[in-house]
């Protein structure tokens, strides 16, 4: 008999209780109501840019971390040696721009004046051509060179003689005639000499006097300007290039150092040196410090009490008897779980918006996935 009165007490209960809390939504306090949610955090994906294997793994999971702290460290010693070319590079375009904007060194333009006054001298000697002082002594050395020759000649004559009748040995005879054959040819080139200073300089020795004479004023005014414009600019762009160039470089060389971006808590990393990890790919995922938030859903009947910037209280599960603040961030404008036509009221209360809280976690006690409630004063 008792085991038959047993289940009717059970639903009994389960009645008053029901009832009881109908009556407590009904006549209780309205000045606030409660929403469920999870908290949640904002998690970082890290990773580097360039791709490569593992050298060092830093931390360990669920290590807390400042901002900039290294966390995975990739082998550099490909991006150093193209460091240590781009800066050579570097130093080569350099030292060229330097060279060419202070221009052509002082010795230079001076030897260049020098060999441009020069070829002028030269010129206005062959334009003027040979001095009458010249003439006169060229004329001076023929009559000296004839009168050697003809004594020359008359000695030969007195040998030759000798030699007929016997007198003197051939040898003395052979070197007078050597000593004649010589003066005749002195003579000779005295004569020459003489009749090219009478004709007078040629047109085409006084033409190549004007072509030296030109190249070396050219080269003159060459050095004096400097080096062209459009080669100092390309100097320019080749040094501008090169510091580009290493610029990147260094900046593949940084992304080598994987740091943390923030304050964050390392909620995943599975890395061991020697590990390859592919450029643009997460190799960590971080918890940021003080992001915990919940996602709780708000009857659109309630919509109204709510909007980013209201304050809220929070409860949860393993701290009953704690009680966090919060601050409403955000209500989403799209409703959500909503039936595909709604014609009723009893329809229109299932359609809830999802909200986000932020969380006053001074002891960092909560830990994401936990169930919360939020308190929400109406007013």
């Amino acid at each position: 008999m008792k085991a038959k009165i047993i289940p009717w007490i059970i639903l009994g209960v389960l009645i008053l209780a029901g009832a009881s809390y109908s009556l407590r939504n009904v006549f209780g306090n309205r000045s606030e109501f409660v929403v469920s949610g999870i908290v949640e955090a904002d998690d970082i994906h890290v990773g580097s840019k360039v791709g490569g294997r593992v050298l060092k793994v830093a931390v360990k999971e669920g290590q807390a971390v400042k901002a900039g702290a290294p966390l995975v460290l990739i082998e550099p010693r490909e991006l150093n040696a193209a460091l240590a070319e781009a800066q050579a590079s570097l130093r080569q375009s350099d030292a060229k721009f330097a060279l060419l904007s202070a221009g052509y060194r002082k010795e230079e333009i001076e030897q260049a004046e020098a060999a441009m006054r020069q070829a002028r001298a030269e010129l206005d000697q062959q334009i003027s051509g040979p001095r009458q002082q010249e003439i006169a002594q060229a004329a001076a050395d023929w009559q000296a060179a004839k009168a050697q020759a003809e004594n020359a000649r008359k000695f030969l004559g007195r040998m030759d003689g000798l030699a007929k009748r016997e007198l003197i040995a051939k040898q003395e005879y052979d070197d007078a005639l050597t000593k004649a054959e010589a003066a005749e040819q002195i003579m000779k080139s005295a004569r020459q000499r003489y009749d090219l200073l009478l004709a007078g300089t040629r047109k085409e020795e006084v033409e190549r006097a004007r072509q030296r004479w030109a190249e070396a004023d050219a080269r003159r005014r060459q050095l004096r300007g400097g080096y062209r414009k459009e080669e100092i600019i390309q100097a320019q762009s080749e040094m501008e290039a090169a510091r580009a160039r290493l610029e990147q470089i260094q900046t593949q060389l940084d992304e080598t150092v994987i740091k943390a971006p923030v304050d964050a808590l390392v909620e995943a990393l599975d890395l061991q040196p020697g590990d390859l990890v592919g450029a643009g790919k997460p190799v960590a995922t971080l918890l940021r410090q003080g992001s915990l938030w919940v996602r709780a859903y708000l009857p659109e009947a309630r919509l109204g009490f709510v909007q980013p910037g209201s304050q809220v209280k929070v409860r949860v599960d393993s701290f009953p008897k704690k009680e966090f603040s919060g601050v409403v961030r955000r209500v989403h404008r799209q409703g959500e779980f909503t039936p595909r036509n709604i014609q009723t009221h009893e329809e229109r209360v299932l359609q809830v918006f999802q909200v986000e809280v932020v969380i006053d976690d001074a002891e960092q006690v909560l830990r994401p996935g936990m169930s919360a409630d939020v308190t929400i004063q109406i007013r």
